[in-house]
């Protein structure tokens, strides 16, 4: 009986322990960013972010946990980094924060190691490792000159092209003359170096699309002449559609009124302003003394 209840003694600590075995290495990894493998990380201000199958919010197994990851560059230098977790938004993740800025265009090796304990102890029973490569900044620095230069070609074109319009307005004769210039045949086979034969014949095709969008340009202006017309013929018959003060009435709805006639400020219940008056009054004292000395001059006569 005694050796009956030692059997199933010992084959209840061999299952205890098993199981606690299992648990203590159900701690899995569910994603790690950087992805291994990937690029076009910024150097500066760099993170490793590793999110866990388990809430990881123990202050001593974080400590603890500090010496199961590493960060390491091409010749296996390890990174400085500390530990970063947020309880409340991600609990089950610890970020990896870099104490100082990578190298660009570098790629750099994470590892985590078995034994990684979570906030409930259960341990991570298998590592794993990833990769991922830094930004290429001097590349970065060519695209950013590239789009700037470019920016700069996008704004000069544009001012080229007001100036000339606005030359254009100012002296209409000027882009014809410009145009003509264009289309100088012995210039264009002097500049491309081709025959004056070669060089008339493009100078004929340049006339005929310069002559179609002339065409073009002047039936759209004849349609929009002719739509000005129609609106204000219209407008024209409705206003004679209406009598005079059938007319005044639809303009005041509008808020516009007629003016019979001139009237003066004392008329409409205004006063003259004292500058008015002082220069009238001058200019009456002028001419009746000039008609008085006109008067003396021909008595002496």
């Amino acid at each position: 009986m005694k050796k009956t209840v030692s059997l199933l003694c010992l084959v209840l600590a061999l299952v205890m322990l098993a199981g606690s075995a299992v648990y203590a290495g159900s701690l899995e990894i569910l994603d790690i960013s950087p992805k291994d493998g990937s690029k076009g990380y910024q150097p500066a201000n760099m993170a490793v972010k590793v999110r866990f199958s388990e809430d990881m919010m123990d202050e001593s197994a974080i400590a603890a946990n500090k010496d199961k990851f590493r960060i390491d560059d091409p010749e296996g230098n390890a990174q400085a980094f500390d530990i970063v977790y947020n309880a409340s938004k991600y609990p089950d993740e610890l970020w990896l924060v870099l104490d100082s800025d990578l190298e660009a265009d570098t790629e750099y090796t994470f590892t985590v190691f078995p034994g990684v304990v979570s906030s409930s102890g259960s341990t991570l029973a298998t590592g794993q490792t990833t990769t991922f490569r830094t930004r290429n900044l001097r590349t970065d620095g060519f695209i950013s000159m590239g789009l700037m230069a470019l920016l700069m070609v996008v704004m000069f074109g544009a001012t080229a092209r007001q100036a000339r319009k606005t030359q254009e307005q100012e002296d209409p004769k000027a882009a014809e003359r410009a145009l003509e210039d264009s289309l100088n045949p012995y210039k264009l086979a002097k500049a491309k170096g081709i025959s004056l034969e070669e060089a008339q014949a493009i100078v004929a095709k340049e006339r005929e699309k310069v002559e179609r969008s002339k065409a073009k340009a002047e039936a759209e202006r004849i349609k929009r002449e002719e739509k000005k017309a129609q609106q204000r013929k219209e407008m024209e018959e409705e206003l004679a559609e209406l009598g005079d003060s059938d007319l005044r009435s639809e303009l005041r709805q509008e808020g516009i009124y007629r003016v019979t006639g001139p009237k003066s400020i004392t008329a409409a219940g205004g006063r003259i302003p004292r500058s008015v008056r002082m220069r009238k009054e001058a200019k009456r004292k002028a001419a009746a003394e000039k008609a008085k000395n006109a008067q003396k001059n021909k008595k002496k006569k």
